[in-house]
């Protein structure tokens, strides 16, 4: 495979993950993207990890989707910018269920070989969604 295929084909993985994995919370694709030593943050967690993240914000949050904006890949990382948004139906960060709407923006940067993902390093905006979660009047705060 050319490196601009390789490229390609990276930037699928994580659009792949970000649908089935975040949006529909089919836990089994982490054990097919995955390498068993995935880090996340430095920290190996294995294809656990992922799905006990999916597992935390469905628990929070229903209609979960996510809008891939942009992605740029470079060699072995593929890095994506993405909004999700989502319906508040259980407790998150200390707030009872709101059934607020709640969007927030974040940056994925991952490292594949062979076709699996060894390393994350992200950033999202939870400040964002809690502080939609405690708006006063139900609105959405930018």
């Amino acid at each position: 495979m050319s490196g601009a295929d390789e490229q390609e084909a990276n930037k699928a993985l994580a659009r792949y993950w970000f649908r089935e994995g975040w949006c529909r919370g089919n836990l089994a694709v982490a054990d097919e993207i995955f390498a068993p030593d995935f880090e996340i943050g430095g920290r190996r967690v294995g294809p656990e990890g992922p799905k006990r993240s999916v597992l935390q914000r469905h628990s929070a949050f229903a209609d979960l989707t996510v809008e891939v904006g942009h992605q740029v890949a470079e060699g072995q990382w593929v890095a994506t910018w993405f909004t999700t948004r989502a319906r508040h139906v259980g407790e998150y960060a200390g707030v009872a269920p709101t059934g607020r709407v709640v969007t927030s923006e974040g940056m994925q940067l991952w490292r594949v070989e062979s076709g699996l993902v060894r390393e994350d390093r992200n950033v999202f905006d939870l400040w964002r969604i809690v502080s939609q979660l405690r708006a006063s009047d139900g609105a959405a705060t930018e």
